[in-house]
């Protein structure tokens, strides 16, 4: 029998091929229920709490994990790569291996999103300086799904923390006690940290929707700059359509065409034509 208050990692792979108990069917039950139902939860059986969390890791994958939790044990079911994740020590001692579990997971969400938290920062301000890169869209889409998987992972491990010290009260108040104090400790303690961790990633969340207001202003800006420049040269060299087209009526009445210096009156009316529409325009401030 393993030395009480230590945690224990179980091998999924090896719980589900042996003849289990009732405790580890009920850990091997907690674990599946994540597969079709994103189940995240914490249910009180005799005097042990059980449950499963999901995490994701990027290019490492997706965390799933079932535990068993009372007042002398901490069972912990995880694949053998999952579990280097979460726990790197063999058997730690519980209040030390619950510290280890939790900022294994704190400190990689911290992480991602710090660097989540500049990226966005860097972002707009190239889009307040005017850099205004056309794959933008498709970066905002990218990050707002990964702050969802984010939010819904640390809302789920959450909700299992909260359950664990809702459960845990409860059994106070009727006289009983499911964790030692020093455990009971750990998890309020780590509940706050992980609400923290939540609401970062939800202000991320939101963030995401100034950008997005920013971009579409700085895109907008950009289409009103550019349609204001074509308006501008179309009127600036309207008048030469209309001297082409008078003088292009070849009329007989017309001295010009008569007149050996016709063709290069035409050139000069024309340059002065555009020189006032341009010293016009530029007097306005229209370009």
């Amino acid at each position: 029998m393993e030395e009480a208050g230590r945690i224990r990692w179980m091998n999924r792979e090896n719980l589900e091929q042996k003849e289990r108990n009732q405790q580890e069917e009920l850990l091997l039950q907690s674990l599946y229920k994540l597969e079709p139902e994103y189940w995240s939860g914490v249910k009180l059986v005799e005097d042990s709490l059980y449950g499963a969390f999901r995490i994701h890791e990027g290019a490492q994958g997706t965390v799933s994990a079932a535990f068993l939790l009372n007042e002398q044990d901490f069972i912990l079911v995880t694949g053998k790569e999952e579990k280097e994740i979460l726990l790197r020590s063999e058997n730690p001692p519980m209040e030390e291996g619950l510290e280890e579990l939790f900022e294994a997971v704190l400190k990689r969400g911290q992480q991602k999103v710090e660097r989540m938290e500049k990226y966005l920062i860097d972002m707009e301000q190239e889009i307040v300086k005017g850099k205004i890169n056309r794959n933008r869209n498709q970066n905002i889409f990218e990050c707002k799904r990964s702050l969802a998987v984010w939010k819904n992972d640390y809302v789920q491990f959450l909700n299992v923390v909260e359950g664990i010290n809702g459960l845990e009260q409860k059994k106070k108040e009727g006289r009983g006690q499911i964790l030692n104090e020093e455990s009971a400790c750990f998890f309020r303690v780590y509940e706050n940290k992980l609400r923290r961790l939540t609401e970062e990633t939800q202000f991320l969340y939101e963030e995401l929707v100034h950008i997005r207001e920013a971009l579409d202003a700085a895109l907008s800006y950009e289409q009103n700059h550019i349609m204001k420049v074509f308006t501008t040269v179309t009127t600036v060299f309207m008048p030469l359509s209309l001297i082409a087209g008078w003088y292009g009526m070849n009329f007989a009445g017309m001295p010009e065409l008569g007149w050996k210096y016709g063709y290069p009156f035409a050139g000069v009316l024309s340059v002065l034509v555009v020189l006032v529409c341009i010293w016009f325009f530029r007097k306005k401030k229209l370009f």
